[in-house]
């Protein structure tokens, strides 16, 4: 699904050249050095420079997943990719799992919590998290 989506985007320009997290041949290190190289050229120019960097905190718990599946369907991405979009956000649940050892005896413990409905945010870890974010 990603590398489809993934082209689906590039084919219809979608995707901004400035777009670097979790692109091919592109990075944090990359966007750097475009910024850098891009204040360097202002400068030149002798214009005044501005920078602003915001650290989103918790940034994939809290995407609303009503607003995700309408900006796919304003991208153009509908029907049964939608849908599919909307059965992989929906139902979800999370948990909580602590191991702990008792050196001692030798002995795992495992401390769970009860498992909790997820009604906001995307699944962290997998390939289609940063792509949803």
């Amino acid at each position: 699904m990603h590398n489809r989506l993934l082209l689906f985007l590039k084919r219809h320009n979608i995707l901004t050249c400035e777009q670097h997290g979790f692109m091919e041949s592109k990075s944090t290190e990359t966007a750097s050095h475009l910024f850098i190289q891009r204040v360097q050229e202002a400068l030149n120019r002798h214009l005044h420079v501005v920078g602003i960097f915001l650290d989103l905190s918790k940034a994939y718990n809290v995407i609303n997943h009503n607003r995700l599946l309408d900006k796919l369907d304003y991208y153009r991405i509908r029907g049964s990719v939608n849908k599919w979009f909307q059965s992989y956000l929906t139902n979800r649940t999370q948990f909580v799992e602590i191991s702990q050892m008792d050196r001692s005896k030798y002995n795992q413990h495992k401390f769970q919590s009860s498992s909790k409905a997820i009604s906001y945010g995307v699944p962290e870890g997998s390939i289609l998290g940063p792509f949803c974010f």
